[in-house]
């Protein structure tokens, strides 16, 4: 439902070009194809969800890790399904990736009813540590996951091991050569806001923010235009810029110290790749709260959630002492990026294409 699936599979497709510009490339959203004025009712459901009422959606995340829930969806998918299979007849492709998890149960039912679709069809899964078994329990041809605890989790619930592949986060390309902000020499640290959550608790966030006076913070909206208002409308932030959507992740988090919003599972990629720390500011809960876990058991930033005063009172310690905690964080990220998974996972992909 969020951007972050699309953007993996662009990242994906930028990665195959990049080993063999000679390739051909589809990447497709066969829901926009099929339904766009339903698909975009969807989505801002589920943003609206996820924002003002994530019980409810948490609830919705269960039903779909249930078992022989998303299976028993298979009437309600027909056209979805011919959709899919129409691009595959259309495209010929030697190999297949999916970076959305239903996928993986309609590419299973195409198959058996066409015994001539024999390309290798891989899923890749943009999430971390604590992940739907939607993702992975439709059988197909190898799951590829961002990092090792990932993987134990899949392996833990039956998939077998040499069917997983550890290949990293397909973040793009301009990641590949990371240059992390360095710590501030006129001593006004610069933290990047993606505001989430309602916009009473980020107009507070933002005014909490300002009393911090060695702090300044750019805020971007994204597609929450009415957010972008409100906050135009407050004069926020008092010291940092606004904008809206933005495609400018990677030279706005290496220009930045550190980062603060929901633990989207690109975005928390894209923060490891540009090795900014992570203050995590709304929670979703279900398929987020497993990138939450990777924040804290890796040491790279911290949940902080609870109220506007703790997301304060912790950019506040992270930075004291000479940001002795915040350094940590950055030491700890250093150890985990993988800015060149795209490549890796476009040669991967290549090496298995089918006759």
């Amino acid at each position: 439902m969020g951007e972050g699936h699309n953007t993996a599979a662009k990242n994906i497709r930028d990665g195959i070009l990049a080993v063999n510009p000679a390739c051909e490339v589809l990447v497709a959203d066969p829901y926009t194809r099929t339904n766009p004025v339903i698909n975009k009712l969807v989505q801002s459901g589920y943003t609206m969800a996820i924002n003002r009422y994530p019980r409810a959606w948490k609830v919705v995340f269960k039903l779909l890790n249930r078992r022989g829930f998303v299976e028993g969806m298979g009437p309600m998918l027909t056209e979805l399904t011919s959709a899919v299979r129409g691009l595959i007849s259309e495209f010929q492709p030697n190999v297949i990736a999916s970076t959305y998890p239903v996928f993986s149960f309609l590419m299973a039912k195409i198959r058996k009813a066409d015994a001539s679709i024999t390309a290798p069809f891989y899923t890749v899964i943009t999430d971390s540590t604590e992940i739907s078994s939607a993702w992975y329990r439709c059988p197909c041809d190898g799951v590829i996951v961002a990092d090792e605890r990932t993987a134990e989790v899949v392996a833990g619930d039956g998939v077998p091991r040499e069917r997983i592949h550890v290949l990293g986060f397909p973040v793009g390309l301009a990641f590949e050569d990371p240059r992390p902000c360095a710590p501030p020499a006129d001593g006004i640290w610069k933290a990047l806001f993606f505001p989430g959550g309602t916009s009473s608790r980020v107009l507070a966030t933002l005014e909490g923010l300002a009393a911090l006076r060695n702090v300044s913070v750019d805020v971007i909206t994204g597609r929450r235009t009415r957010m972008l208002a409100k906050l135009q409308a407050a004069g926020l932030p008092k010291r940092g810029t606004l904008a809206g959507w933005t495609d400018r992740m990677a030279e706005l988090t290496s220009s930045h110290h550190l980062f603060i919003g929901k633990a989207g599972g690109a975005t928390v990629q894209e923060t490891i790749a540009a090795q900014i720390p992570f203050l995590v500011s709304h929670v979703v809960p279900g398929q987020e709260e497993g990138n939450i876990s990777l924040i804290q058991q890796t040491g790279i930033g911290a949940l902080a959630s609870a109220s506007p005063n703790q997301l304060c009172s912790l950019v506040q310690g992270a930075l004291a002492n000479d940001a002795t905690v915040w350094r940590a964080w950055r030491a700890n990220l250093a150890a985990l990026q993988k800015p060149s998974a795209s490549r890796v996972i476009g040669q991967f992909l290549i090496d298995r294409c089918s006759d």
